[in-house]
């Protein structure tokens, strides 16, 4: 009998990352869940105690924090089968309300983080010649929209690393993909940061922020159960060799291929239609 695959999900205090652990643990794999602040673990300590799930503390801003968690899962593993990129936030906010600390903030966790715990297991799979790192993506890489511009911009990015990393590990037996969801049930919307002055009454934006706001929550209404993002992810860690995207649901399906190939006018006239105040101001 084989043993049990070793997988490192990051950011799996709550959200995708406890859903990514639960089902992984569900289909047999060995999971090291890591979370960033003990006082938000504790769904992910609950469900250790059923199923092959380790909390493992990391920070993934944290260079040393990122390095002792890879390496305590090393040694007692001695490999890691499956890296997945999960860890990540919004940061909700128009541009000229984002402080140069907030998009800091949002890049530093949602780009950086990421390179930084890819950079940390890739060395031991590529010794190996073998693994797969599966990077948590959004269907937000592909269209940006107001408010959420600084999230967007991050997982440009993620998608743009994917693509060029998929092809430097590859040589090495390292297989590279990434997920690309729109709306999933998950606490996504309770955990969205504002920036700095985002709401603030001396901001030209605020209506805009708020209208916005009431939209992205009748959005998350309608969204997809986890569960859809979890079959996928296991359908991708199924697959040899991975894909290059996965897409989650219909709507994501329509997004990606709509903005791939409509006209910057066409699109930008669709989106003026969900957000009217974005349009020029009508001439008198």
């Amino acid at each position: 009998m084989n043993p049990p695959q070793v997988a490192l999900v990051t950011g799996a205090n709550s959200g995708f990352g406890l859903a990514l652990s639960r089902a992984l643990a569900q289909k047999g794999f060995k999971v090291y869940a890591t979370y960033r602040s003990p006082r938000k673990a504790g769904f992910l300590w609950e469900i250790s105690s059923a199923l092959p799930v380790y909390p493992l503390l990391m920070d993934v801003n944290r260079d040393p924090s990122v390095q002792r968690a890879v390496k305590q899962v090393l040694k007692r593993e001695g490999h890691i089968d499956v890296l997945l990129n999960n860890a990540g936030f919004v940061m909700a906010g128009f541009w000229e309300d984002l402080s140069d600390k907030d998009i800091r903030e949002q890049f530093e966790t949602n780009v950086f983080g990421l390179l930084r715990v890819t950079r940390a297991v890739l060395p031991s799979m590529r010794r190996r010649g073998s693994g797969k790192i599966l990077n948590i993506g959004s269907i937000a890489a592909f269209t940006a929209v107001p408010g959420l511009g600084a999230y967007s911009a991050t997982k440009h990015a993620v998608n743009a690393l994917t693509e060029a990393l998929r092809l430097e590990a590859r040589p090495f037996g390292v297989d590279v993909a990434e997920i690309n969801p729109g709306e999933v049930k998950t606490s996504i919307v309770q955990n969205t940061r504002r920036g700095e002055r985002v709401l603030s009454a001396k901001s030209p934006y605020t209506p805009f922020t708020r209208q916005f706001e009431a939209f992205a929550k009748e959005r998350f209404v309608h969204a997809a159960p986890v569960e859809k993002l979890t079959n996928v992810v296991l359908k991708a860690l199924g697959d040899s060799p991975m894909k290059r995207r996965y897409l989650v649901k219909p709507q994501d399906y329509g997004v990606y291929y709509l903005r791939r190939f409509m006209p910057d006018s066409l699109w930008e006239w669709a989106l003026s239609r969900m957000f009217p105040w974005s349009r020029f101001p009508q001439k008198v």
